[in-house]
């Protein structure tokens, strides 16, 4: 898991110094769906932007085994539960194929095997957030 690890976090570190790679994202994010889009329609984007990056962060510690990375996961999990804001399972198969899409689009190097690994490592963080729903 360490090279994949690695492999995962210089790729983020390349697409995160990419000025438009947030907004990149949820722009394909809220494009995957009306209902998705309607969840934003309120929100101050510029914070929302700065969430995902400390969350993808968390997100790759976790799947890195980091317990810190974990309570932050949990916490993640538990604002985004039913009766908080309330996202729904099949919204974080949209996010992470939204996040698949944009790498390549900031990160050069990406490639099949990269986004592979990145998908892994992501699913990880993902699938403790929808157990929490």
């Amino acid at each position: 898991m360490t090279e994949k690890v690695t492999q995962v976090k210089l790729s983020y570190g390349r697409c995160a110094v990419s000025p438009k790679f947030f907004e990149d994202f949820y722009d394909d994010f809220m494009d995957s769906s009306p209902l998705i889009r309607a969840r934003f329609e309120n929100t101050d984007m510029e914070a929302q932007r700065a969430l995902l990056r400390h969350g993808l962060s968390h997100l790759i510690m976790y799947a890195a085994g980091s317990h810190a990375a974990g309570m932050k996961v949990d916490r993640l999990a538990d604002s985004h539960a039913k009766g908080k804001l309330d996202i729904q399972p099949w919204m974080y198969d949209h996010w992470i194929e939204s996040l698949i899409r944009t790498v390549p689009r900031h990160d050069k190097k990406a490639n099949a095997q990269l986004l592979s690994v990145w998908k892994e490592m992501i699913q990880m963080g993902v699938d403790k957030m929808i157990s929490a729903h």
